[in-house]
């Protein structure tokens, strides 16, 4: 057809508009399939890597040691997989090293980097410590006054998420790290440290094995894998990235394609006298709607293809930025090819619908309209404040907005996205700052937490003493904290700014409260994890803490509960440092806990200022595609009011200018549904993960929201100016309307 030698002539017409709406749809579908490769790229690592490894189900450790020729009996009994593993942890100058001898059933590592161990002078070390500290292959490292020379790098199951201790906030792998020799060599440490690894199959009564276990060998500790951070945070890490990924994908490109789509029938509405032409030389209504659909596939086509050549350049090296907190996982990110698809199809198929319903319905109009360019117009706006005194450039301005409300959307959906892109970039570093403030304060005022490896009854002075148990609700992992009523170095403020009174009752803190589903008056069940023993306590308030899972009463509820003698306590808080000799079993610092969230923000800076960069590249395309189309729509009012002697600055006031009120109320209300969408996001992460991430945005944040929304208006107004400079005074003489 001679019509089909339009769509070159057109896309060099409206170049930049194509050029800007592809840009639109590649950035609107970046983000979703990078996150979605994150996730998905280390969930089926981590699981596969589990089931070759042989992933425990619990850890567990007993004051009565399990003899070696009672674990068959045990595996048979109960039908469970069961392996004593053998370690020790050595404190050399500048690091800490966990050494384990080789289990044979359970937690297996693997070897991803060089060879493994073959003779009593080598060992293999965990990648992560290698890589921090820059120890290579063939470097030799110091264990109890011996040299033993590295071989290779290993990952293991239970720990690609490196904590020193289960409950610490963050990794360690600057002054920690893991290590296998011989067994030979191991033995000659001469260590005695076991804990006991155990895998149930379907069928295991799990309940009845942790009572016997209990009763004949009293379980000290009990870790299941569901409350072990080392193992939990693979799991939970991708799920966070695919919340992200499906946040996204249901607001960014929805969003962005109705933006495009929007303006791809504004510009069919534009071309009314060219369809009303085609349609009175004989074109079909449904020649036309094919070809104003094949025009309007142009930058939905070109945007999928274009982002998922990006996404399959910056896949890989993308992904290993989301591996900032795990051990170094060799894990291959790949873009699956129906999510390709749907990207490339969906999107075009959006805009190409879009351009035939606009086709059709202008078809529907009278063709002496169309040919006139009034088939689609309101003339009743024409005559707003029509005989009121005012300047003429607001009452261009505002007829200009009424009579546009499309055009007026689409300007304020420009500023809207630009919005709240970077109001979710800047509140995820501000949330998090705020947790690193506020976390470690909502605890308490204490600089050391002493976790003792015995009861004591002494007092200590300048301390508060503590009594500690670990209790379990439906399979979630909690502390037990009892404290004297004047406790100096515990936060025990409930949410209306009162002290709790533990000596009259049990409290929660408002992250177990939350995690849960807890409130003042609810009667709680919890197991212990040791005996397999139910207890029931009536919750009495909530104390403001985002940060611990604990249940707070009095030291003698507390050893009520547990069955512990009068005066024991296994705990303490204090200001300064202790000297506590052996009997320390884990020691917490406050500063500790505020450079391992520091250090997720650190780790996490290039994806989450990544985000602001995509907003800032969305805000400009869109903005620019939206102004653009002012320019468009309004080429014979230029160019009528150059003919009557208007001076630039007045044209761009009375054309360009127009949009400026809309603005403000596009970084309004994209700031808010930012907020609104990062409050769901911390709600749903806030279950997973056990700490009460509060939404925060700070003024400095929101100014500079607004400053970079303003800056990419500004470069979107400078850039279309350009284009309403080059429009031609002879088009207003052209003009063949009524």
């Amino acid at each position: 057809m001679t019509l089909n030698k339009r769509y070159l002539r057109n896309v060099k017409e409206n170049l930049s508009f194509y050029v800007a709406a592809a840009v639109l749809t590649v950035v609107a579908l970046l983000l979703f399939y990078l996150f979605y490769i994150a996730g998905t790229g280390i969930k089926s690592y981590g699981d596969q890597f589990f089931i070759d490894n042989k992933l425990e189900d619990a850890t567990f450790t007993t004051y009565v040691e399990i003899l070696d020729n009672e674990i068959t009996n045990i595996e048979k009994k109960y039908n469970v997989t069961f392996e004593k593993e053998h370690y020790v942890n050595i404190n050399e100058d500048g690091y800490k090293v966990r050494v384990f001898k080789r289990n044979k059933k359970i937690n297996l590592y693997e070897v991803i980097d060089g060879n493994d161990i073959s003779n009593d002078d080598e060992i293999v070390i965990s990648k992560g410590y290698a890589e921090s500290e820059h120890v290579s292959i063939g470097d030799r490292l110091t264990i109890k006054g011996k040299e033993y020379k590295v071989t290779g790098y290993f990952l293991r199951p239970d720990y690609l998420y490196m904590l020193e201790n289960t409950d610490d906030s963050y990794k360690n792998i600057t002054s920690f790290f893991l290590a296998y020799m011989t067994d030979s060599a191991y033995d000659a440490l001469e260590a005695n440290s076991c804990q006991y690894k155990v895998v149930y199959s379907d069928d295991s009564d799990v309940t009845q094995f942790r009572k016997d276990m209990n009763e004949q060998y009293k379980i000290n500790s009990y870790l299941a894998k569901d409350n072990n951070q080392r193992i939990t945070m693979v799991d939970d890490q991708a799920i966070m990235f695919l919340i992200m990924a499906f946040v996204f994908l249901f607001t960014l490109p929805l969003i962005t394609v109705a933006l495009i789509a929007i303006i791809i029938g504004r510009k069919i509405k534009q071309e009314q006298k060219m369809i009303g032409t085609l349609s009175a030389l004989g074109y079909t209504k449904s020649q036309l709607m094919q070809h104003y659909s094949v025009l309007a596939m142009i930058p939905g086509l070109a945007g999928g293809i274009i982002v998922t050549i990006i996404t399959k350049i910056i896949q890989q090296p993308y992904g290993e930025l989301s591996l900032a907190d795990y051990e170094p996982m060799p894990v291959k990110f790949t873009l699956p090819i129906p999510i390709a698809l749907i990207g490339i199809i969906i999107p075009t198929a959006i805009y190409m619908l879009e351009a035939a319903h606009k086709v059709s319905k202008l078809l529907k109009k009278d063709t002496v309209e169309m040919l006139n360019g009034n088939a689609d117009g309101d003339i009743r706006t024409r005559h707003v404040l029509a005989g009121k005194k005012g300047k003429v450039r607001n009452k261009f301005a505002l007829r200009s907005i009424l009579a546009n409300p499309g055009r007026s959307f689409v300007v304020f959906l420009g500023a809207f996205l630009g919005a709240l892109m970077i109001t979710v970039a800047f509140m995820f570093i501000d949330s998090i700052n705020n947790v690193i403030d506020k976390g470690a304060d909502s605890m308490g005022s204490f600089k050391y937490e002493y976790v003792l490896n015995r009861l004591k009854t002494d007092e200590v002075a300048g301390a508060d003493e503590l009594v500690i148990g670990k209790y379990e609700h439906n399979g979630s992992a909690f502390s037990l904290i009892g404290a004297d009523t004047d406790v100096k170095y515990l936060n025990i403020d409930t949410e209306d700014g009162s002290r709790a009174d533990i000596s009259n009752g049990y409290y929660v803190t408002n992250v177990m409260a939350y995690a849960y589903k807890l409130e003042a008056g609810d009667e709680f069940t919890f197991v212990n994890p040791v005996t397999m023993e139910e207890k029931k306590v009536t919750i009495s308030g909530i104390i403001m803490n985002d940060s611990q899972k604990m249940i707070v009463c009095s030291q003698d509820d507390a050893r009520k509960l547990l069955g512990w003698n009068d005066g024991t306590y296994n705990g303490l808080l204090s200001e300064k440092k202790l000297d506590l000799g052996d009997e320390i079993s884990k020691i917490v610092t406050s500063d500790d806990i505020r450079e391992q969230m520091k250090t997720i923000l650190t780790e996490m800076g290039a994806i989450i200022y990544s985000l602001a960069v995509i907003g800032a590249i969305i805000c400009i395309a869109a903005l620019y595609v939206s102004v653009n189309m002012l320019i468009s729509e309004n080429r014979h009012n230029i160019s009528m009011l150059k003919v009557l002697g208007l001076k630039r600055r007045e044209i761009n006031r009375m054309i360009i200018d127009v949009n400026h009120v809309i603005i403000p109320i596009g970084i309004a209300v994209g700031m808010l549904a930012g907020y609104l969408m990062m409050v769901v996001v911390f709600r749903i992460y806030s279950g997973i993960e056990g700490v009460l991430y509060t939404p925060a945005i700070t003024f400095k944040s929101i100014i500079l929201t607004i400053i970079i929304v303003l800056v990419c208006y500004a470069v979107s107004l400078l850039i279309v100016r350009r284009k309403a400079d080059r429009v031609d005074m002879v088009e207003s003489l052209k003009d063949n309307r009524e």
